[in-house]
Formats: structure tokens, C-alpha cells, sequence
């Protein structure tokens, strides 16, 4: 099949999406089929790379208000319906950007099957950009939905949000895979994965593994660690974004930045416990990828994780500062057995029935009168 994947970014541009989206390319190139994928060129210039269209784009709304929204550029548009042309299956990734929107009415003017894969439900922003959001998601987004070939998402609170929301389309849950590499390390591996980040060798390390952003927690992160900073635990950073000064003075912490992705499973298993209190998640990739590893992870009560890891060994959802620290502090005392929580995650985040699913689910569309 000729497979046309349609995304705001790709990287290097970070973020879980554009993870899920490489994980899915890679894995049908694999099989043999013939996969682009086209996107807003930031970080890097606009151009084309092989498979990869970069489009121009006004990155604006993701600068300044730290919602991920690019607007292409018109050249863009004419690459896009190029693409289109040439694909079998069109790909796009959620219901509310642009270019979904874009893709939709030319696929629909090609007679193209679209399918949509829905990342999230509601994301808490603040303000007039909530209420702007649900509207939109109460017009755009569930005429897009309805117009698509296929719906599918990966969490089960993201089909509850869109049915009461009115879309009558039903959307199909695919669970997430990931690579091999991520599982246990041996005690070994973990004392030289925190020689190759520059990490303590001793002591206890909390891991923050997001971007930089409100709706990942930053501001609880940061007062978590002022308290357990004192009972000699290391907070770890990995990422970046525009409330990065929030951590910048914090007692005991490593801030190492946009760490590459291919060293992620050392990171996730050196560290001892995983601390992600955001909001207005699909499923986060790095709590899928740190249990795959056997991390244990204390998160926030966000419909995410209430859905997909309530009855999860080793994951405390807890909510509040106090709430946090204790569950860190009691994650730290009394670490649950990293084999278990792994085999949990395995046993439901495999990476050739991730691919396998989409395959078939883009070979029918396909065949399809």
C-alpha cells in the first residue's frame, strides 16, 4: 500500500505523537509498504527527505500559548493534495488542526479513505482557550470525525469524551506498541546508564520525563522536589519547553534537556520512580515506556490514567501536593517488583500487535468500494 501519514509535527520536534507516528511508519516499512509522511517543518527548515515532506508553518499558537498548532503555509497546501494524490490511505492525527482539517476535504475531494487516529479527549489550556476548544470540538472536530472512513484511539476515556460530545461514529481502541528495547535492566546496566547521564550513582532518582509545558505538572514537580529534596532525593529532568525556569533553581536536580529518544529506555531504567502529575493526556507515552522498563510511577487522577493504569502494579494516581509527595516517598520506601510492573505493561502494549491492527485496518479501508 502506498501510506500517507498527515501529523501537525515530525521529529525532531518532540512529543508522544510524533513518537506513536515513527513507531507506526517504521513498522509498516517493515512489512513492505511504501509510507510518507508529511508535517510543519519546525525545528528544522522546509524540504523533503526521502519519505518526508516539511511544510512551511506559523508556529505561533505553540510558542506563545503553548498549544501545538501550526499553520502551513499555502505551499504547503499543494504538497499536501500531491500527497494525497499519490496515497492509498491517508493518516491524520486528531481532529482539531488544521491540517486534518485540510486533509479531510481533499481526501473527501479525491475519494481517498481517511483514517483518523484520536491521540486525545479535552486538554485543559485555562481561560477563554477551554471554552474555545469544547466549542470546537462540538462542530470541527465531530464533522471531521463523522467524515472519516475509520475512528481509532488508544485510551478508552478519549471514546467516552467523543460520544458525549455527539459523534456517532464508533472509534476502535488500538493499544500503543514500543520497541524491544524497552524492559528491565539488569543492576548492572542501571549503574551504567546513570554513569552515562552524569547521574549519582547512589541514591534515589525521581525521573520528570515531559515537556515543559502547564499541562504536564511542571509547577508540582518543582514543589514536590523542594520537599524531598531535603531527604536526599535527585529530581532528573528530560525535556524541555517554555516553563523550563520553573526547574532551573530547584535543590538536587539534573535538568538534562530533550534527551534522544533512543537512549530514553536507559533513562527510564535507571531512575527509580516515574513522577508525571498532568492533565489532559491521551495516554502518555512515557508512562508506557517507563513501566515497560519496570519503573513505577506516581501520576495525577486525569481521566488517562484512571481509564488505562488504575489496576497497574506500581503506579499511584494521587492528586495535590502532599498527596505526591507521599506517594513518591512511599514508591521510594517500598519499590514494587520492576519484573511485574513490566510484564503488566507487555502483557498490553506489544509492538507487533500495534502494527499488525493498523495494517489491517488500512488494508480494508483500501479494499473498500
Amino acid at each position: 500500500m502506498r501510506i500517507l501519514e498527515v501529523s501537525n509535527f515530525m521529529p525532531p520536534h518532540p512529543g508522544g505523537i510524533e513518537i506513536m507516528i515513527d513507531t507506526l511508519f517504521q513498522g509498516l516499512q517493515r512489512r513492505g509498504h511504501d509510507v510518507r509522511w508529511i508535517a510543519a517543518s519546525t525545528p528544522l527548515e522546509p524540504g523533503t527527505t526521502g519519505p518526508f515532506v516539511r511544510v512551511p508553518a506559523w508556529n505561533w499558537l505553540e510558542q506563545n500559548l503553548h498549544v501545538p498548532m501550526p499553520l502551513w503555509a499555502p505551499s504547503g497546501w499543494r504538497l499536501l493534495d500531491e500527497q494525497v494524490r499519490w496515497a492509498d490511505v491517508i493518516h491524520v492525527h486528531d481532529c482539531l488542526y488544521f491540517s486534518s482539517s485540510l486533509t479531510t476535504a481533499l481526501t473527501r475531494g479525491r475519494r481517498k479513505p481517511l483514517l483518523v487516529t484520536q491521540h486525545v479527549g479535552e486538554v485543559p489550556y485555562g481561560g477563554v482557550l477551554d471554552w474555545v476548544q469544547a466549542a470546537a470540538y462540538r462542530t470541527l472536530g465531530r464533522t471531521l470525525l463523522s467524515a472519516a472512513s475509520e475512528v481509532v484511539t488508544y485510551s478508552p476515556h478519549v471514546v467516552d469524551y467523543f460520544r458525549k460530545v455527539g459523534v456517532k461514529k464508533p472509534l476502535r481502541i488500538i493499544p500503543l506498541g514500543f520497541e524491544p528495547r524497552f524492559q528491565p535492566l539488569s543492576q548492572a546496566e542501571r549503574l551504567a546508564a546513570r554513569r552515562e547521564f552524569g547521574l549519582p550513582e547512589k541514591g534515589r532518582l525521581v525521573l520528570f520525563a515531559a515537556r515543559l509545558v502547564p499541562k504536564k505538572g511542571v509547577t508540582r514537580v518543582a514543589e514536590v522536589q523542594r520537599q524531598l529534596a531535603a531527604e536526599g532525593v535527585t529530581l532528573v529532568v528530560a525535556g524541555d519547553g517554555p516553563l523550563a525556569s520553573d526547574i532551573a533553581d530547584l535543590p538536587d536536580t539534573v535538568h538534562l534537556r530533550q534527551v534522544d529518544h533512543a537512549r530514553m529506555h536507559l533513562l527510564y531504567g535507571c531512575a527509580d520512580v516515574l513522577l508525571l502529575p498532568s492533565v489532559g493526556e491521551g495516554l502518555p507515552l512515557t508512562l508506557q515506556e517507563g513501566m515497560l522498563t519496570g519503573l513505577p510511577a506516581v501520576v495525577s487522577k486525569d481521566p488517562s490514567f484512571v481509564a488505562n493504569v488504575a489496576d497497574a502494579p506500581g503506579v499511584a494516581l494521587v492528586e495535590g501536593k502532599e498527596a505526591l509527595v507521599e506517594a513518591v516517598r512511599a514508591t521510594l520506601a517500598q519499590p514494587p517488583s520492576r519484573t511485574e510492573v513490566a510484564h503488566w505493561a507487555r502483557e498490553r502494549w506489544g509492538l507487533e500487535r500495534f502494527i499488525t491492527e493498523y495494517e489491517r485496518t488500512m488494508e480494508t479501508l483500501n479494499q473498500a468500494p
